[in-house]
């Protein structure tokens, strides 16, 4: 199951995840995203991903949240900020991504230090 909100105070578009996310529950995540891009298009806006209280991602499931996190750059976010579960895998998201995490447009926190 999932929840987007879109919180105008802090100009952020936030998607949270929980229980076991299939491959085409996050199929529908994404078109449900692009229909909420689509409205915040032209503003400056970030988004989280917060899988960090998921049970478990099927395969194919991370390769839609990077399709995710794609098309919320296309669409004009400053800032894709990733909530893992734990902290040895925000290392290894952000060690796959270390350039756009230096430039500033990535952020991969655990959810202890998620904000």
């Amino acid at each position: 199951m999932y929840l987007i909100n879109w919180n105008p105070g802090s100009s952020r578009l936030e998607a949270n995840f929980g229980g076991c996310v299939t491959e085409g529950e996050a199929s529908v995540f994404l078109e449900e995203l692009q229909e909420q891009l689509d409205q915040v298009t032209g503003q400056e806006f970030s988004l989280v991903l917060d899988f960090a209280t998921t049970k478990r991602l099927e395969n194919g499931v991370m390769d839609l949240f990077c399709a995710a996190r794609k098309a919320s750059q296309v669409a004009g976010a400053s800032k894709v900020v990733f909530v893992a579960h734990d902290e040895a895998e925000a290392v290894d998201l952000t060690d796959s991504r270390l350039q756009e995490v230096l430039e500033g447009r990535e952020e991969y926190v655990s959810f202890k230090y998620a904000s």
